[in-house]
């Protein structure tokens, strides 16, 4: 596959302006072209308001998104077993999905971050405001996420 490049140069001398016409082909590498019909098919995806974040909640939000977190569900799961138990105090497993949605110890704070029943899709993956409210709930939660 060639390519014709064209580049025009404007070159200043005198007062005079002149423009070059520059023609040179080149051989692309395999490489180059795969990407280059990459990302002719590849379709964008939307983007997250995740990187508009502060770096303290985009890094709640990646833990509870992910599951790798101080939680007792993933701390007595992992291979050194941190905690005895994978339970919350409640008696349910301790996982984001519990704390966000579910855990009665932190239903007063839930209610007061949202007053009205929220999505967890909408918790980790919505809007802006509403994953900072996600960030800031865990964070007031106190615990250690």
């Amino acid at each position: 596959m060639m390519f014709h490049f064209y580049y025009f140069v404007n070159v200043t001398s005198n007062c005079n302006i002149t423009v070059i016409l520059i023609q040179f082909t080149s051989q692309l590498q395999y490489k180059e072209k795969k990407t280059i019909i990459k990302n002719k098919r590849k379709t964008r995806a939307e983007k997250d308001d995740y990187h508009l974040l502060q770096r303290e909640e985009q890094v709640v939000l990646l833990r509870l998104r992910t599951g790798h977190n101080r939680l007792n569900h993933h701390m007595a799961t992992i291979k050194l077993k941190l905690v005895p138990s994978p339970l919350c105090p409640c008696g349910k497993n301790q996982t984001a999905e519990h704390i966000l949605q579910a855990c009665p110890y932190h239903s007063a704070l839930r209610d007061t971050t949202w007053p009205e029943e929220t999505a967890l899709q909408k918790k980790l993956y919505g809007p802006r405001e509403d994953l900072e409210r996600t960030a800031r709930f865990a964070l007031q939660s106190g615990l250690t996420i």
